[in-house]
């Protein structure tokens, strides 16, 4: 997301906050003290926002942030901690990545580990005039590596509770109160309308007083009676009342809440209600129409409309086209009340169609996204395709958060069909991603649910998927355990490919630990069953390979026929990225015999292609390779700036500079 038109800013930077509230109460005096917070302070500031469920955390701090926005010209980071979810908090490490994409940190390239994520970020952020929101934050552990290192910056933390600790990190703590009960007439009135609640100003104080102050509370409250306006001010305060005093006090906020969402929620159509419960299995953060309609079997208008009428009612938020969220304690409330309501097989039966409509679109984008690979995975609804590469990338990076919550729900109700099928189609993306820890305790559970439902094959290629991120960590041993038994149930499938793989594996295990000979045995084997399966690209991997090892050995004649060869075929079945990996392996050859002016043609057609491909990494490691042969050749001027941006490439990446370009390949 980028910035708003009209706020004097390039056009790129990210923007990812939210909406400012339409209505907001002002809170003079907090506003007034983080002005001078901002004013006063040097350096970084950090700025701890806490209180209930509800007070209005978020909107002060956005509400602050829309009015500086002319402050942060390289704009705003945001992230949803979830830190008062069911379900885990979000790690650290995965907010990280989609920070350092925003920034625009290729996502094939951001390191692994928590420690490196958090040192590019700031690395990233150094010189950056900007601002980061972290909403609902769950510990002081979860916010630390979310720290920029810009000292023009300004970090806002929402949370329930203190966080302290953070005190050590120079930190502002707000502790924001319910609304005075002047201040929440006030804000009643402003959502409500003034004409009508002057027509009963005791049932109104009435109403006001069961909010206990909390303005979510209040825009529910006077959402309802917007789309109610010849109901009188009585009788809502009469069921508000009613409600609390069967429950306990009204004093106490949750209590409010409670009341004040079972009154609505009982106004509610019954079409919309269900819509409202169905929020309530939806295991994802947001949620969109399409899957809502086809959980619900219903047309996707009546959908739409039902939806308008929960926003309408505040029990809805737009975040977006077709994306819609839910306040926490909302979210809360609509599972607790789904839970309550909905049958046990009915329950199971949304959660289920909500897992086979986002398998179906998360096969419809791999379709794009690696259109070279045979699948195992079927597609069972047909939902629309994806035109372009681009667009399934870009889908699957946007919904990443609910795509790994439908695959932990499918894990945890033992769904085997449809977690291995995931597994296995989230392949193509993960290429592109490298987030390997998720990655590797996502395949641990494919590969659990292709051996349940006895599929072998599927089993062997997970497992070749396995081994090929535990390869990329360093843990060779573990990555040969993973393809020794894949190899072993391609050869009781008497399946060529499934043992090709396996066997192409092993040889990155190999070369990983050193044993150059080991490795080229292993991708002579994997080339000759490809060559008799018929598998042109699966050839043209293994052959670039082997040239890459044989360069290693030194036999150059002998490598650059292999990596000839890879080259001509990735040009024929029109795959730009391993064309250029081989040509690039064959530059390192030619600066390695000498002929430098060649080496640098080469290089020069390579880094056109990556950067077209645009892969900071790739781009880094040919602007590094063509700096160091430009300065063999004494072209000093051209290998300082090609040099100097290979360094800015790797700084920003955070990413160790790889000696072997082709061990990054793809299997």
């Amino acid at each position: 997301m980028t910035a708003p038109a009209g706020l004097g800013a390039p056009a790129d930077r990210p923007w990812q906050i939210p909406a400012a509230p339409a209505v907001f109460e002002a809170r003079e005096r907090f506003s007034a003290e983080l002005d001078r917070f901002w004013d006063e302070s040097t350096g970084r500031r950090l700025v701890v926002v806490s209180g209930v469920g509800g007070v209005g955390k978020t909107s002060l701090a956005l509400d602050w942030l829309y009015g500086k926005a002319d402050e942060f010209p390289q704009g705003i980071l945001y992230s949803d901690l979830g830190g008062a979810r069911e379900q885990p908090p979000e790690d650290p490490g995965e907010v990280l990545h989609g920070f350092l994409t925003a920034l625009g940190s290729s996502p094939a390239e951001i390191p692994a580990s928590l420690d490196q994520r958090a040192a590019a970020f700031r690395t990233a952020t150094a010189a950056r005039r900007m601002a980061v929101l972290l909403d609902d934050a769950a510990s002081v552990a979860q916010v630390r590596p979310l720290l920029p290192a810009g000292q023009a910056a300004i970090v806002f933390v929402t949370s329930r509770w203190r966080l302290t600790d953070l005190g050590v990190d120079g930190a502002q703590f707000v502790a924001l109160p319910p609304l005075t009960e002047s201040q929440a007439q006030e804000l009643f009135e402003r959502y409500t309308g003034t004409e009508r609640v002057r027509t009963d100003p005791p049932a109104a104080s009435e109403i006001v007083s069961s909010c206990g102050g909390l303005p979510l509370a209040l825009s529910v409250a006077a959402a309802r009676l917007r789309t109610r306006p010849q109901r009188t001010l009585a009788r809502e305060a009469a069921a508000y009342g009613r409600w609390t005093s069967a429950g306990g006090s009204s004093a106490d906020k949750t209590l409010s809440l409670n009341a004040i969402f079972e009154v609505v929620y009982e106004g509610l159509p019954q079409s919309a209600a269900r819509v409202y419960l169905a929020c309530g299995v939806h295991p994802g953060p947001f949620l969109s129409t399409e899957p809502l309609a086809a959980a619900l079997d219903r047309p996707l208008s009546a959908v739409e409309d039902d939806v308008d009428e929960l926003i309408e009612a505040n029990l809805l938020t737009e975040a977006g086209e077709d994306r819609f969220v839910q306040h926490m304690v909302l979210r809360s409330d609509a599972r607790t009340r789904a839970a309550t309501v909905l049958p046990g097989d009915e329950r199971e039966r949304l959660a289920h169609s909500f897992a086979g409509w986002y398998l179906d679109r998360v096969l419809a984008a791999d379709e794009v996204i690696h259109p070279h690979r045979a699948r195992y995975a079927t597609r069972g609804r047909r939902s629309k395709d994806f035109v372009e590469r681009s667009d399934g990338l870009a889908w699957w990076r946007d919904h990443l958060s609910v795509i790994r919550a439908v695959f932990t729900s499918a894990a945890d109700h033992e769904w085997d069909d449809i977690v291995w099928q995931i597994c296995e189609a989230s392949w193509g993306f993960f290429l592109h991603h490298r987030d390997y820890l998720p990655w590797i305790a996502m395949s641990e559970q494919g590969v659990l649910a292709a051996t349940r439902a006895n599929l072998p094959l599927v089993e062997a290629r997970l497992r070749s998927q396995l081994g090929f991120a535990y390869a990329k960590l360093g843990r060779y041993d573990k990555a040969a355990e993973e393809n020794v038994v894949a190899l072993r149930l391609g050869q009781q499938e008497n399946h060529g490919p499934t043992q090709a793989t396996a066997l192409s594996q092993l040889g990155r295990s190999a070369r990983g630990q050193g044993d150059l000979e080991g490795a080229l045995d292993f991708y002579r084997q994997a080339a000759d069953l490809q060559e008799r399966l018929g598998i042109p690209r699966g050839v043209a991997l293994c052959r670039r390979r082997q040239g890459e090892v044989l360069a290693k050995l030194g036999r150059y004649s002998e490598a650059m026929i292999e990596l000839a060869a890879s080259a001509t075929v990735m040009a024929e079945v029109n795959d730009p990225a391993q064309h250029a990996r081989s040509v690039m392996a064959l530059a390192g050859i030619q600066a390695a015999e000498g002929r430098a002016e060649d080496a640098i043609a080469r290089l020069t057609e390579s880094l056109r292609t990556m950067r077209a491909l645009d892969s900071p990494f790739y781009t880094a490691e040919i602007l590094a390779a063509l700096g160091r042969i430009e300065r063999q050749c004494g072209r000093d001027e051209e290998s300082a700036g090609h040099l100097a941006e290979a360094q800015t490439l790797y700084t920003e990446l955070g990413f160790p500079r790889a000696d072997d370009p082709g061990d990054a390949s793809q299997p």
